[in-house]
């Protein structure tokens, strides 16, 4: 309902918000599927206080947080790459040069996405969803190969597309779309079966052909958080939790049995990790010397550009274990402002998602906090041993265009959302 002015007026919004989205049942029996009697319903309504969700500026705090990851990520990319640029015969310059036109392309999507009004990535989500499908298919046959993994598309030679990072908010949006659509189908009172099918069968169908897909291009790290961010989404929006753990968990753990079984290289690093004896200057030469970087760090660093491990040490030290040139080069101190950063930006975030208009903007914002939070989570637990050695990319900080391009973007949306997140009271 609207004031005449094109001011959206609405009732307080509840906790059980997400629970009960257009269903037309009231917070208070929205897990029984039951409607609110009608007189109880104009009793609260007497008593309820009337809003008004004001568009306003996009949220600056997040957008705050977002050029600080970008610009310090920069530095770093020019920090860590001078040294492997050289040793390649390129320009010393090389990486951060091609790392500017990145943001640059990345900060003109970010602005494009934060202007578009949030319903239309509900409307186009299936599109989205479909091209990062196809673009999944065509990299098999004509993709472009790095070691074991076939994950780009080059594009005139000059750059190259990784379809992956556009599955990533594919999946989001069709499953926040999916859940603003069904969600009183997946709620308690819905009934065991209705809930099985459209909590967990259904949403398979978006779940497992995009992980298949990936997976196909041997890309075992993207296919895990595809999965995850999936499977959060799903929860946060109210599927039956031990029901879709234990279907998905069985159809995850048969998958990454015949992954593992099939590819002896993954074998290999699974064996490398667990095994205490493995020669760490050969089977584990980039993650002991980044290791190294990480422990000579000290509390405070070596000072910014002064890393002795970028040198031909560690591998590419510019991708995914930049983090570990931050840590020699700030020091412990440095690490821990670093993902208080991170900390920081998943906490604006996750507000900007409670407040949010509706189910579908609530659960998008969830979703894209949930992608940069693991994909940080992971990048870090693989430079410290934590887990074994797979390409994860750090957000913000890792060379790359496709992935900072589409992070970027995923802000814009976010930012979109958050225009649409404060609300006046009458």
């Amino acid at each position: 309902m609207t004031d005449g002015k094109g001011t959206e007026r609405r009732r307080a919004p509840s906790r059980d918000t997400l629970r009960a989205p257009q269903t037309g049942m009231t917070p208070r029996h929205a897990d029984t599927g039951l409607a609110q009697p009608v007189r109880e319903q104009k009793r609260t309504k007497s008593r309820e206080p009337e809003y008004i969700r004001i568009k306003t500026s996009p949220d600056r705090i997040l957008m705050v947080i977002i050029l600080a990851l970008v610009s310090v990520g920069s530095i770093m990319v020019f920090s860590s790459s001078y040294p492997y640029a050289m040793a390649q015969g390129l320009d010393s310059y090389y990486f951060v040069k091609r790392q500017v036109i990145f943001v640059a392309l990345g900060l003109v999507g970010m602005t494009v996405a934060m202007r578009v009004s949030y319903d239309k990535y509900n409307k186009f989500a299936p599109a989205i969803y479909g091209v990062a499908t196809a673009l999944l298919v065509v990299v098999l046959f004509i993709g472009k190969s790095e070691g074991e993994a076939k994950r780009w598309i080059s594009i005139g030679g000059a750059f190259t597309i990784q379809p992956s990072e556009i599955m990533k908010i594919g999946i989001v949006l069709l499953l926040a779309r999916y859940i603003g659509k069904y969600a009183e189908y997946m709620v308690k009172g819905a009934g065991l079966k209705v809930r099985f099918l459209y909590g967990t069968l259904y949403p398979a169908f978006i779940i497992f052909p995009a992980c298949a897909l990936v997976l196909l291009e041997k890309h075992l790290s993207g296919t895990v958080i595809m999965f995850a961010l999936g499977v959060i989404v799903l929860f946060i929006g109210g599927t039956c939790v031990p029901m879709t753990a234990v279907s998905y968990g069985v159809v995850c753990l048969s998958g990454a049995v015949a992954y593992v079984l099939k590819n002896p290289y993954a074998l290999k690093r699974l064996t490398t990790f667990t095994d205490e004896n493995a020669n760490k200057l050969a089977e584990k030469w980039q993650t002991t010397q980044g290791l190294y970087a990480i422990g000579s760090g000290g509390l405070f660093g070596l000072g910014l550009g002064q890393s002795r491990q970028k040198y031909s040490y560690v591998s590419q030290p510019q991708n995914d274990f930049i983090f570990t040139i931050w840590c020699e080069e700030m020091g412990y101190v440095g690490a821990v402002a670093l993902i208080a950063l991170f900390a920081a930006l998943l906490i604006r975030g996750f507000t900007i998602a409670r407040r949010a208009p509706d189910v579908f903007s609530s659960l998008t914002v969830y979703g894209i906090m949930s992608h940069i939070t693991l994909q940080a989570i992971l990048n870090v637990a693989v430079v410290t041993d934590t887990i074994p050695n797979t390409g994860i990319s750090l957000p913000f900080f890792s060379y790359g265009g496709s992935s900072l391009i589409m992070l970027m973007f995923e802000m814009g949306i976010v930012l979109s959302i958050s225009r649409h997140s404060r609300q006046q009271k009458l």
